[in-house]
């Protein structure tokens, strides 16, 4: 059965992702990163933010896809996880929008490194909905946590 999925559209190497709305805090342009040594490897490192250190995610690293150069008019979206903020640079975003939808699971694409919720589908093609939890795995959260203690005694 279909239901509306308020998302945000985004581009990555290609491939049309989606996040759930009320999980982006904004869109940003591209900032400087400063790398977090220790940090885990789908950690390009943090940037500040409003006065926030804010953990930089790498998800061509989480999907196992090369890395691109830094593209100076890439979209980083702020994202709001239920255990922290992560900035997510990206291609290019579309304006928020709804989706009415089915959210086909994809059980074929599940294993350690799955960020996937399921797929949906309009007029627009398909979209890999995508699950902002699970950027992170909990020895990534771990290792991440540590990485950003030993910083902020430096």
């Amino acid at each position: 059965m279909a239901s509306t999925h308020t998302v945000l559209p985004f581009d990555l190497n290609g491939q049309r992702f989606a996040l759930p709305a009320r999980q982006v805090i904004r869109v940003l342009q591209a900032l400087a990163i400063l790398p977090l040594p220790a940090a885990p490897a789908v950690i390009s490192g943090v940037c500040q933010v409003h006065g926030n250190i804010i953990p930089v995610m790498n998800m061509r690293a989480r999907l196992g896809w090369p890395p691109a150069p830094p593209q100076p008019w890439a979209h980083w979206i702020w994202l709001r996880g239920s255990q922290r903020e992560l900035l997510l640079p990206v291609d290019r975003t579309d304006p928020v929008c709804q989706i009415s939808s089915e959210l086909h699971p994809v059980t074929a694409l599940q294993g350690s490194n799955a960020t996937v919720r399921g797929v949906l589908a309009d007029g627009q093609g398909l979209y890999l909905l995508q699950d902002v939890d699970a950027f992170l795995s909990q020895a990534d959260e771990q290792q991440l946590g540590s990485a950003l203690a030993a910083h902020a005694h430096h």
